[in-house]
């Protein structure tokens, strides 16, 4: 059975791991694979690197960096070029949202207790590698700066949407221009997390959670007037718009997993003015007395669909990545996995990019295997302490598959949270291990852009 050792790289007490595994093919959906565990003692000295990674953060300076690998680091001819870590508290966007710059090669990461004080969004050049900070966000006394920035970049307009002090803002990222506050809910009125900024930057979407009910509210940038799109009773939140096609809105039911069973849903102003729900979490083999627990939805780039993860902790199966549709197309399975955790995707949707709730399986873990995986991930989250997870870059169309990186995740913003840019050119995700508590940059050589 052919594995093929890619590369290992060390920092500390962490370790990396790239392999690609590749396994007969089934004639259906691609190829299988078959992954082996080392641990650091048992590797091959002639499989072995040792890059040590210093990059301490300056907002004047380039960052320290590997340099270019000379292994074959590849996945449906991907390969892996460099990564950098930028710097300690640095954190990326959450997965619906977006933190690559239109026409322009930057990157735009959050930092948590920054010095000085208020420098807590930083624009890092993907050419060059040089950090600088965006002007600083209005903070009132009540703000506490190790508290995570929510933010969303315009997909086709240099623009960041960004929330503080109770309120929205934008920055235009094209000049010299400061933070220009658009919205401030009324009072007894709290703005939820995470904003939406639409892909031409005109639009701003936003949650609130009023003393009623839960609210979708849309801003006119350009006028800075605020609609009500719609409420719910129940616990709505992660309202984004879909990047195919911002007309339509994905939000979700929040609950426990166990017992919130109609978690994805989507609105639209004349073919689902009430919302409705895209995913029938039922509609599986005995569905009905085991269904699926899913979650972690992100709205598509090339279709009017989201991915969504059918989490390890689902009484039935098939767990693992699925598309799920607006227009109430049938779901399909992308990929099973019983570890896969969140996900992103690439402007084409055939490449995607998960974190895991426990080591990566590419084949679906069983058994002793798959119980300590959701034993350790219940612990992590119930007693708010590290484990870890694996960034794996997927391709949806050969079934290959690439374990970029092993991280540690605690609590938010410390979710690996990986992103791929539009072009598939980047991942950027984040790792919570004491000796990097930060956010990875990895540069790709991509054969679709």
């Amino acid at each position: 059975m052919p594995i093929v050792a890619i590369g290992i790289h060390r920092f500390s007490y962490s370790f990396h791991y790239y392999f690609i595994i590749k396994r007969p093919s089934t004639g259906l959906e691609g190829e299988t694979r078959h992954l082996t565990h080392w641990t650091p003692s048992s590797i091959p000295m002639s499989l072995r690197t040792h890059n040590i990674l210093e990059a301490p953060l300056a907002t004047t300076s380039p960052l320290k960096s590997t340099d270019a690998r000379n292994t074959d680091d590849r996945v449906a001819g991907f390969k892996v070029e460099q990564r950098r870590f930028l710097g300690e508290g640095t954190y990326t966007a959450y997965p619906h949202c977006n933190s690559f710059v239109s026409g322009s090669p930057k990157l735009i990461v959050g930092r948590l207790n920054a010095i000085p004080a208020g420098n807590r969004l930083l624009s890092v050049d993907l050419e060059t590698f040089a950090v600088e900070t965006l002007p600083q966000l209005p903070k009132s006394p009540d703000d506490y700066d190790l508290t995570d920035i929510c933010f969303d970049v315009a997909l086709k307009c240099p623009r960041i949407a960004a929330l503080s002090s109770g309120s929205a803002w934008i920055l235009d990222l094209s000049g010299n221009s400061d933070w220009r506050k658009v919205y401030t809910p009324p009072d007894a009125v709290k703005l939820q997390d995470l904003p939406s900024i639409s892909p031409d930057g005109r639009r701003l979407l936003i949650g609130e959670t009023r003393p009623d009910c839960y609210a979708a509210v849309e801003i006119d940038l350009d006028t800075q007037q605020a609609r009500t799109l719609f409420t719910q009773t129940w616990y709505a939140n992660h309202f984004h718009y879909c990047p195919h096609d911002p007309s339509w809105i994905g939000f979700s039911h929040e609950g426990p997993t166990a017992t919130t069973l109609d978690r994805c849903w989507a609105w639209h102003a004349q073919l689902a003015p009430l919302g409705r729900c895209v995913f029938d979490q039922f509609s599986i083999p005995n569905g009905s007395s085991h269904p699926l627990n899913a979650g972690h939805e992100r709205w598509s780039f090339h279709n009017t669909s989201a991915y969504v993860v059918a989490y390890a902790v689902s009484p039935g199966s098939p767990r693992g990545i699925y598309e799920i549709f607006a227009d109430e197309r049938p779901h399909r399975l992308l990929r099973e996995s019983n570890t896969a955790w969140h996900c992103n995707m690439d402007a084409t949707g055939r490449i995607a990019v998960i974190d895991t709730s426990a080591p990566w399986d590419p084949l679906p873990a069983t058994g002793a295997d798959y119980q300590a995986g959701v034993s350790a991930h219940l612990k992590a989250d119930k007693e708010r302490t590290p484990n870890i997870s694996d960034v794996v870059l997927l391709d949806l169309v050969t079934g290959e598959d690439l374990l970029v990186a092993r991280v540690t995740r605690t609590r938010h913003p410390w979710h690996p949270h990986p992103a791929l840019s539009p072009n598939a050119r980047w991942i950027i995700y984040n790792d919570a291990d004491p000796a990097t508590h930060g956010a990875w940059l990895v540069r790709l050589q991509s054969p679709l852009s």
